[in-house]
């Protein structure tokens, strides 16, 4: 009770956290290759087609990916900075918290733990089903069901939909592992992946038989059948 009543409450809460801090074990190499994971998502793998559809030529879709490196850039600059104030376990909360207030502090977290890491993994696992079915040669095309209507949408349940959880379940428990494991295997994907686009890279200039005036084309029409395109301009831009 004296001791309550000396200290408040707040503080007695930040000397217990400072005496039961998170391990820090992640190297350089780790926390590298957990950037570069995050960076390189899905996006560059299933987007540029719909990229493209919505600025209208290649060209613009290079400078689409310029633009979108430099908010990228500006965006990990504040965090570093942010951090580096501020260098406690709790990222975006602890950040959020001190500049606006724990009611907003709470939301951000619950936010991150409800839509955006969860719909992060989400679209990672599709990611990983739909272009293990390409490999596979379409074998997970089979739909066990429909929903009945959400919205005005029916969502099938099938192979494809298997995978997907099946990935997310091997990926959260690869979550609970030590964090040492845990950047070890994603130091790993990271390299995989790295090599995946470079490999990209190289195979369009060795292997095909284009020509760089293709850079040039624009509303080739026939390409875009089941994209909702915006119509191009500042809108087709700001879209891809």
């Amino acid at each position: 009770r004296q001791l309550f009543a000396r200290k408040p409450l707040s503080l007695l809460l930040e000397e217990m956290a400072g005496e039961h801090r998170l391990r820090r074990v992640l190297g350089p190499v780790q926390l590298s290759s957990l950037g570069v994971g995050a960076i390189i998502g899905t996006g560059i793998f299933l987007k540029a087609r719909v990229m493209t559809c919505n600025v209208g030529s290649p060209w613009r879709v290079i400078v689409v990916w310029i633009v979108a490196g430099l908010l990228a850039l500006a965006g990990a600059l504040t965090y570093a900075e942010l951090t580096t104030m501020r260098p406690h376990a709790g990222a975006e909360y602890v950040i959020t918290k001190d500049a606006y207030g724990r009611v907003w502090g709470f939301l951000n977290g619950w936010s991150q733990f409800l839509i955006s890491r969860t719909a992060s993994a989400a679209a990672l696992a599709v990611g990983f089903a739909i272009f293990m079915n390409d490999l596979l040669g379409g074998k997970l095309d089979t739909v066990y069901f429909h929903t009945p209507p959400i919205f005005g949408f029916q969502i099938p349940f099938g192979h494809l939909q298997v995978v997907a959880l099946v990935t997310i379940a091997v990926t959260t428990l690869i979550n609970c592992a030590a964090v040492s494991v845990t950047g070890h295997v994603a130091s790993f994907i990271t390299i995989l992946k790295v090599i995946l686009v470079l490999g990209v890279g190289l195979a369009a200039f060795f292997f095909q038989d284009g020509s760089m005036g293709h850079l040039w084309l624009a509303n080739t029409g026939g390409t875009c059948e089941g994209v909702d395109v915006t119509g191009g301009g500042m809108s087709g831009f700001a879209a891809a």
